[in-house]
């Protein structure tokens, strides 16, 4: 059953959702070079995988990287991918069991 409160908590997260995505996105490249960025900075945006996409990318367009190259970026993009893959399960299984 829905209560009226449901329509604001969705309106609530959808606005954080975006929030955070531009700010992650911000500081993970997707809106300024890596290159530019203090050390600390860049260090702090290795926490957000668009850091380590760019990253890969950039070493295929600038330096004729191969896939050999970027396999370490590849091994974090994976590991984000399957630490979300099992959150994102864990979280529609509890939500379903409470539903129930």
């Amino acid at each position: 059953m829905r209560t009226p409160d449901d329509g604001d908590n969705a309106a609530a997260a959808s606005g954080v959702g975006v929030g955070l995505g531009l700010v992650l996105a911000a500081l993970g490249e997707a809106m300024y070079p890596l290159e530019f960025f203090p050390d600390t900075l860049r260090t702090v945006a290795h926490v957000t995988p668009h850091a380590w996409a760019s990253e890969a990318l950039a070493e295929i367009q600038r330096h004729n990287g191969t896939l050999v190259d970027i396999l370490p970026q590849l091994g974090v993009l994976l590991a984000f991918a399957v630490v979300l893959l099992v959150l994102g399960s864990w979280t529609l299984r509890r939500s379903l069991a409470r539903a129930i």
